[in-house]
């Protein structure tokens, strides 16, 4: 009885082996090649879409200079208006109007600091805490290129000051950050 049982077992267990089902796989691995397909060229059509800007950002090693400071073109960014601040130290401040930063007058006065000193083509800006990123990025877009129509001397580029270095504004006149 004991054997019989057995071997009843064994049985059951090979019949239930005949019918496993077995995967195919060639389908499996066509479906995967497809997906990476169109990821990888998804991915190089975004990489395309993506502008890179190159900003001179302070290495965390570097040691701030004991020299004077050298004059610099920059645009402080606070929340109710703009300064720029040009090489010989004159500061040109830009209110904010109803509808908020004023980009068009930034633009301008950049535009007649570039005539004034052509062959400059840095400037920074220095934001306070709070500044929004995409004010940032309208702050840089006004710097970077001159506005259509307009051309600085013989020279047929496009660019009044592409070298944007970023940091942090210093603490307003009255104790505001």
């Amino acid at each position: 009885m004991k054997s019989s049982t057995h071997v009843r077992r064994m049985e059951r267990h090979n019949r239930m082996r005949s019918r496993a089902v077995h995967l195919n796989l060639v389908s499996l691995i066509d479906v995967f090649a497809v997906l990476v397909f169109f990821l990888l060229l998804s991915a190089s059509l975004a990489a395309d879409r993506l502008n890179a800007l190159g900003l001179d950002l302070p290495s965390p090693d570097q040691v701030p200079s004991q020299q004077e400071p050298q004059k610099v073109l920059s645009v402080v960014i606070r929340k109710d208006l703009l300064q720029v601040t040009d090489r010989t130290g004159a500061v040109t401040p830009i209110p904010n109007d109803a509808k908020g930063y004023d980009f068009n007058r930034l633009t301008a006065t950049l535009v007649s600091i570039k005539q004034a000193q052509p062959s400059k083509d840095d400037i920074t800006l220095l934001l306070e805490a709070d500044v929004a990123y995409d004010v940032l990025v309208q702050t840089m877009d006004a710097a970077r290129s001159l506005p259509k129509g307009v051309q600085i001397g013989e020279n047929p580029s496009r660019d009044m000051f592409p070298q944007i270095s970023i940091g942090d504004a210093p603490k307003a006149a009255g104790g505001k950050s």
